[in-house]
């Protein structure tokens, strides 16, 4: 899996993943709505999924 952050809104991030490469990036939920989340936050998790 491939991850990318995206600006979400004023002041709060995305992160959207890529799951094979024929699917389009798609963003990560945090229940029923997109995770949103500071810069670090985002970071943090893009590179856990990154990372495996």
């Amino acid at each position: 899996m491939k991850a990318k952050i995206v600006q979400g809104g004023i002041g709060t991030y995305e992160v959207w993943v890529k799951r094979s490469w024929i699917l389009p990036y798609q963003p990560i939920y945090d229940g029923m709505f997109p995770f949103r989340g500071s810069l670090k936050e985002a970071k943090e998790l893009a590179n856990k999924i990154n990372n495996k």
